[in-house]
């Protein structure tokens, strides 16, 4: 169905939560789309009644969104989306109140990024980065080193999460890391019998989600690669879950631009951290963390 135009857009900063009172602190989250925003419902759900919780959803911003269905290519950089979001916030007044910081996945480098633009009485008291790769070279890869090996089995915990169910990882067969439709194949068996995915799915059109998420990651790695962030200017806390998208015990990075670092862990994986109820009071607790 295309969208109607004469309906106007979502914003680009949504609120969660209940809106009775004045907040005493805030809690704003950079969310880099892949998930729906009312994920962030749960997070809001176990904050104290004086926090007020607001999401900046980048797949609001046409040059963003539109890059993962047209080969990744992204008409926009990582500093303008965060003037775009520091904007929107701005305009809202919700920089009024002590704030923390959320930022999931590449969410985190936009944050990262909009934390430069603020005058220092903007600033937040800390950022709470999700299973966020930093943007430094050591975690920055080439086009060509974004394969099947590699994305199939962030695909499958993207699908679990999104649909609903569990899903494993095929493992890989003799054809190598470039053959797609053999680990779709077992993907698709899989979710079908789990329930992932609806009856009748077709490998076509299970290539075509695929297709699609393969070029949303491939947007957010170009707009990194084009990006030279520099030094963190507040506290930052990293929380990594159980299966992150990198299998390493290095902080992804964030110890070459953070002085003031903490990591963390959490049930859950990528995906499901947003919504796994250990996951989601982890994150609580550190967003109402007050040490600087």
């Amino acid at each position: 169905m295309r969208p109607d135009a004469r309906r106007p857009a979502p914003p680009l900063v949504r609120a969660f939560g209940p809106a009775a009172g004045t907040p005493r602190r805030r809690v704003l989250v950079v969310h880099p789309g892949a998930l729906p925003a009312g994920h962030y419902a749960e997070l809001a759900a176990v904050l104290p009644p004086d926090a007020a919780l607001h999401v900046v959803d980048l797949e609001q911003v046409p040059e963003y969104f539109q890059a993962a269905l047209r080969g990744g290519r992204a008409g926009v950089t990582v500093p303008e989306l965060a003037r775009q979001a520091a904007d929107a916030l701005r305009a809202q007044g919700l920089f009024d109140r002590p704030w923390t910081l959320v930022g999931w996945s590449f969410g985190g480098v936009v944050g990262h990024a909009l934390t430069a633009l603020l005058a220092t009485h903007e600033l937040p008291r800390r950022a709470v980065l999700l299973d966020s790769i930093a943007p430094v070279p050591a975690y920055t890869r080439d086009d060509e080193e974004v394969g099947a090996d590699l994305v199939v089995p962030w695909f499958c915990m993207y699908l679990a999460a999104k649909r609903g169910g569990t899903l494993t990882a095929p493992v890989p067969g003799p054809a190598g890391p470039g053959d797609v439709d053999g680990p779709l194949t077992a993907v698709l068996g899989q979710a079908l019998e789990h329930g992932v995915l609806r009856p009748g799915t077709t490998l076509p059109g299970l290539r075509k989600v695929y297709d699609a998420y393969v070029d949303g990651l491939l947007r957010n790695n170009r707009l990194v690669r084009g990006f030279r962030p520099g030094p963190a200017r507040v506290p930052v806390t990293l929380l990594r879950p159980e299966r992150g998208l990198l299998d390493t015990p290095a902080p992804l990075g964030w110890e070459e631009l953070a002085g003031d670092l903490t990591v963390e862990h959490t049930p859950g994986d990528h995906y499901t951290m947003l919504r796994d109820p250990v996951a989601v009071k982890t994150t609580a607790a550190r967003v109402l963390d007050s040490r600087t």
